[in-house]
């Protein structure tokens, strides 16, 4: 017992040293105004929670060195986009940054959805023949349906003084308007609700410099091309209320040029939409490791896939192309001529006496005899339609082809454009066999509809295959900065290192 007695001192100096806490009774810390949490699972003891107690192992010094440490090691770990240009020498802090943020890209993607939802509602206009409704444009007053009687019976009266109700509609009354009359509405209220739901948030994200100065730029383009689109919108409408805008003798319809140049902004729109939303996030997932990101943009930039990206290229303005003489297909109603395939009448194709009309021509000399019949005579467009259509399948199955027999393009293609020709074949398909089925049954309403979106879902997938394979010089600039300065931390981490040792 001496013995021990006598060593004590020594044990309590190699003891370490405990908080006072630790010691403290129950009540005690109860007085003192610690939580105390207790809990009756399974005959457990009353357990602490510490939230006052401060142990000498976590005073702030031990408590900042820990903390920082795991940020280190994090930072090492999975490098933020932001360090990594900071790292490689780009001021992204009180300028515009190098590459837009994630949020802009799903805004993008949000307002294409939009716009692809309004060309269809769109189509659904045309085909029911709702487009001649409203005979005014009134951007701001216009967005109020007739909330009265009074206010119908003026509406319907100005409808029954355009040439549609005179030459077509005079049997119709009231409630049919009245039908017709808000497909209209709900296509203009949509339309101003895609310009205000894009152009308040791409204000705040280049307010709030949440995207790069070349995609502020593009945002800027972006909402100048929705705000034409409703000038063309009214100019379309407009040539169906005059006789004077029409070819005397037709019933009242609107131009198919017009047609035409409204859904072609609307499909430029889109495009332009979706392109930017997948380049963004494109940008991001390449960025997340700058050393794979780098080695993907290498493998793209081989010379023997040069020409699968131009054929992709080429294929997404061959459908661009025949969407556009689709336009003057349904502007023309002519696909309700000839609704058989693929014989037109007795052959291939009608006799060319047929096709190439001196009807349509209006110069004595004849000199606009071909380019009026093909943008004109229902016949020659129905025909360019279709050799266009056969001419982008037959282009997509090649491309499909090309993909699988030839070995070089098939070992380095990457796995996600592969994905992506599997999708252009699928929807190719569907979109072929809802053409034809619109033309054998006479344009029903829900099958020229889904033909319609089909077309969008085509180019969406022939964009969305482009993105997969398109080579971003301006990611992979910054890529090059980001591996560059992650190498030099790694050499002088490693440098440290060795000093230390």
């Amino acid at each position: 017992m001496a013995a021990l007695g006598t060593s004590l001192p020594l044990w309590r100096s190699l003891a370490p040293r405990l908080s006072k806490d630790l010691f403290t009774c129950r009540q005690c810390l109860r007085n003192q105004g610690y939580a105390v949490k207790s809990t009756r699972r399974f005959g457990a003891m009353p357990s602490l929670q510490p939230t006052k107690i401060r142990s000498p192992l976590f005073t702030v010094k031990n408590r900042q060195f820990f903390t920082s440490s795991w940020r280190n090691n994090a930072a090492a770990a999975t490098p933020a986009l932001d360090s990594i240009l900071a790292e490689s020498g780009v001021k992204a802090k009180k300028s515009f940054p190098k590459i837009s943020d994630k949020s802009v890209a799903y805004f993008l993607l949000a307002s294409a959805a939009s716009v692809f939802g309004i060309v269809v509602f769109g189509g659904l206009t045309r085909l029911t023949e709702s487009g001649l409704s409203i005979t005014e444009w009134r951007p701001v007053t216009g967005s109020m349906p007739p909330m009265n009687a009074e206010d119908w019976e003026e509406e319907f009266a100005k409808y029954r003084a355009s040439p549609e109700f005179k030459q077509l509609n005079s049997h119709m009354n009231l409630d049919d308007f009245k039908s017709i009359y808000y497909m209209e509405w709900i296509h203009r209220l949509w339309g101003r609700f895609v310009g205000m739901s894009f152009v308040v948030p791409a204000v705040y994200f280049v307010a709030r410099k949440k995207v790069s100065t070349p995609m502020a730029w593009r945002l800027f383009g972006i909402a100048g091309l929705i705000g034409f689109q409703g000038f063309l919108g009214w100019w379309m409408v407009k040539s169906g209320l005059k006789d004077d805008l029409f070819a005397p003798g037709s019933h009242p319809r609107v131009s198919q040029y017009r047609l035409t140049a409204h859904l072609g902004a609307a499909f430029t729109c889109y495009v332009a939409m979706l392109w930017n939303g997948l380049a963004i996030l494109r940008s991001h997932r390449l960025m997340a490791d700058a050393a794979s990101g780098l080695k993907q943009l290498e493998a793209l930039r081989d010379p023997r896939l040069a020409i699968f990206r131009r054929s992709v290229a080429g294929l997404a303005l061959l459908v661009f192309t025949t969407v556009m003489s689709g336009g003057l297909v349904a502007g023309l109603d002519a696909g309700l001529i000839y609704n058989e395939f693929p014989y037109m009448g007795n052959g291939l194709a009608p006799p060319s006496s047929e096709l190439w009309d001196a009807h349509y021509s209006r110069h004595e000399d004849r000199s606009d005899l071909w380019w009026r019949n093909m943008l004109e005579n229902p016949s020659l467009v129905q025909l360019d339609h279709r050799i266009l259509a056969m001419t982008t399948f037959t282009s997509i199955m090649a491309l499909f082809a090309y993909s699988r027999r030839s070995p070089t393009v098939k070992r380095l293609l990457p796995p996600a454009a592969r994905k992506g020709v599997h999708g252009v074949v699928g929807f190719a398909c569907m979109q072929v066999g809802l053409g034809i089925s619109t033309l054998l049954y006479l344009v029903p309403t829900p099958l020229a509809s889904a033909h319609q979106a089909g077309s969008l879902f085509l180019l969406t997938w022939v964009l969305v295959l482009g993105s997969r394979v398109w080579h971003p010089s301006r990611t992979a600039k910054f890529l090059q900065m980001a591996a560059k300065a992650r190498s030099q931390q790694l050499s002088s981490a490693t440098a440290s290192a060795v000093k230390r040792v």
